[in-house]
């Protein structure tokens, strides 16, 4: 059915609304009375292991209609047939819906900044998915960050959509205990994109602990039974072309980091060996470094990169 009163640009022109399955949005109105009693609020988009399934895209529909009806948006619908729904009226929010650019973000750091400066009861989305590789960095930043997000800025109340490839590389305590419901997304048989599978705490619970068991990754998603399924369509609330800038940007900043970490590795592993095989104390190699460097290094910070290769070649060289 059609959700919201945003008006979306169409090849035919403007329209009111987007699609959203009933059972989905359904179970979103339930969110913000649940929000009230000061529980926190997680739900999670994974993408069946793969990347490019459109998790991104629901995740920023989601997000939308729950900013929307927060903001107190309300789709009242009518039963004209035995088991058929629609749209009755569609009441607009009084307030402004809160929910833009300045709502998604990449990366840990990223999260806690717009968890403390956004309003209380804002509805953020944590986009994990732009790392492309659901490497063991990539998970370690996520679980990382949730655990900062629930110990920091649980007294905002915030929504938290997180997006991320695989469902069973997320710590259980944000899994299962924590999280509010979970949508799968997929692509059909023909690799046309546009189905989730929808899994409440319940069946939530048993497909991470059954899923975890199994090997594949197809196995696992059918370790427990989903809610139901359906469909979503390709919108996203904000400017495509923004948004991707937005990734774009945030995967070369990831990338940058990672030769960062190359290149400290490196110099770190040739101040050892320079400490190792000379008869320099710390302090008389910090003296030398100095002068070549033409800035002044310590013999802490010597110390220091010697112990980020070993503890035992720390050791051996002291």
């Amino acid at each position: 059915m059609q959700v919201t009163d945003i008006i979306r640009k169409t090849k035919r022109g403007a329209k009111q609304g987007f699609y959203m399955d009933r059972y989905l949005k359904s179970n979103l109105d339930g969110v913000p009375s649940f929000l009230k009693k000061e529980w926190d609020v997680v739900g999670i988009v994974s993408g069946h292991g793969k990347v490019g399934t459109g998790k991104s895209t629901i995740a920023m529909q989601l997000a939308y209609y729950l900013a929307w009806i927060l903001a107190g948006g309300k789709v009242v619908e009518e039963e004209y047939e035995k088991g058929k729904f629609r749209v009755k009226e569609v009441i607009p929010p009084k307030k402004e819906v809160r929910f833009g650019m300045d709502n998604v973000v990449f990366t840990p750091e990223d999260l806690m900044k717009k968890a403390e400066k956004l309003p209380k009861g804002s509805v953020i989305v944590y986009d994990e998915g732009k790392s492309g590789l659901d490497s063991a960095n990539a998970m370690m930043s996520i679980n990382k960050a949730m655990t900062e997000f629930m110990q920091r800025c649980r007294v905002y109340h915030h929504i938290i959509i997180v997006v991320l490839p695989n469902f069973f590389k997320l710590h259980e305590d944000y899994a299962v205990a924590r999280s509010l419901f979970l949508i799968d997304v997929y692509a059909d048989n023909q690799f046309n994109r546009g189905y989730f599978s929808f899994y409440n705490e319940v069946q939530k619970e048993k497909l991470f602990y059954f899923g975890k068991r199994l090997i594949g990754v197809r196995a696992r998603y059918a370790a427990a039974r989903h809610n139901f399924w359906g469909r979503f369509t390709k919108w996203i609330p904000v400017d495509k072309e923004e948004y991707d800038n937005a990734k774009m940007k945030a995967i070369k900043d990831v990338s940058l980091s990672r030769h960062d970490r190359k290149y400290k590795k490196q110099r770190d592993a040739a101040i050892y060996l320079v400490k190792r095989y000379s008869d320099l104390a710390s302090d008389g190699l910090s003296k030398e470094l100095s002068a070549v460097c033409g800035e002044k290094i310590g013999a802490r910070s010597i110390r220091y990169a010697i112990s980020n290769i070993t503890k035992e070649k720390a050791n051996e060289v002291d």
